[in-house]
């Protein structure tokens, strides 16, 4: 692998701003437009929804000119902050080298027949860049899903976190270990505990995003093995489920796979309940890469940076938690 020319690599949203964005569409729960993100959000973020009081502006008109207006427009606000997380890593160039070699090999091998390893062009800032898209990647999605198994550093205070704490979010119990004989009578729990509101939103107003059931690659895979083996007498699917284009649906609500969702564990909610607040495309964000300059760690580079991040909910009693 080559070495830098220079000791150090500065990557900034100012000079790369593809790479950032790049690296922001990497984590699967982002890149499948799942939830929506706001970036540039350096401590705190403030949202405001216009309320009516009585959902209502009409009055009855007694032709006498009186002027009594009953309505009133009021503003309620949430406010998110934002987490701060470091990127403090060292990295051995030979590990680098193989984990940039091995993808790189594969992208060879859609395009050109017989690629070997050897062809392979050895770029060390490509190496880094590529490591930390993938790393990132995943530490945001386990940022953002949260529950068992996904702390960060420690930290686990996910969507699923937010909502076990939450006495506002809509909590099925899961008594019971998920396979292909139980999991389609599961996930209509999940489907039966949606609220109305949260159901007609997407068939009445196109424009709002529409609600999905989260669940892990098991629980999929459970689902798909039932699917193909409860067949009507005319179909392999029930009437009330459909799979079409790799997308599961029940009643018309995609059955949505994410990585790092917990096991045993389901969640519905819609893209506009959920934000990730973060500050990935802002210009005073800087991640800094230096090789090691002596004999002792030649072989290394060190991996330095900052950013911000958070996944919250804006509505609680519109989400539904499936978990034991």
């Amino acid at each position: 692998m080559a070495n830098l020319v220079n000791n150090t690599l500065s990557f900034t949203p100012k000079v790369m701003p593809d790479w950032f964005y790049k690296v922001l569409l990497k984590p699967n729960f982002i890149e499948k437009d799942y939830i929506r993100v706001e970036a540039n959000v350096t401590k705190e973020a403030v949202l405001r929804k216009l309320v009516m009081s009585n959902n209502t502006v009409s009055q009855v008109d007694n032709r006498d000119c009186a002027w009594t207006p009953k309505q009133r427009f009021t503003t309620n606000q949430q406010t998110f902050t934002v987490k701060n997380w470091k990127i403090n890593e060292e990295q051995c160039l030979e590990e680098l080298d193989s984990i940039y070699s091995e993808n790189v090999l594969a992208e060879f091998r859609n395009y050109q027949a017989g690629a070997t390893k050897t062809e392979a062009p050895g770029d060390l800032e490509a190496a880094v860049r590529l490591h930390l898209e993938n790393s990132l990647g995943a530490d945001i999605d386990r940022i953002i899903i949260g529950g068992t198994g996904n702390a960060v550093d420690g930290v686990q205070n996910g969507l699923i976190d937010k909502a076990l704490a939450s006495g506002s979010v809509i909590k099925i119990d899961n008594t019971v270990t998920i396979d292909a004989s139980n999991v389609l009578t599961e996930i209509q729990r999940v489907y039966d505990a949606i609220p109305n509101i949260v159901i007609n939103e997407a068939l009445y107003e196109p424009e709002k995003a529409p609600v999905r059931i989260f669940v892990d690659i098991m629980t999929y895979r459970y689902a798909l093995q039932a699917l193909s083996t409860t067949p009507t007498n005319n179909q392999v699917t029930l009437p009330s489920w459909t799979y079409d284009g790799g997308v599961i649906r029940y009643m018309g609500v995609e059955v949505a796979l994410v990585n790092y969702m917990p096991a045993n564990t389901m969640f519905a909610a819609s893209r506009d309940n959920m934000i990730f607040f973060t500050d990935l495309l802002t210009d005073t964000n800087e991640i800094r890469v230096a090789h090691g300059n002596d004999l002792k760690d030649e072989s290394m580079i060190y991996i330095k940076g900052a950013y911000r991040a958070e996944a919250a909910f804006v509505y609680e009693d519109e989400v539904v938690l499936y978990s034991k």
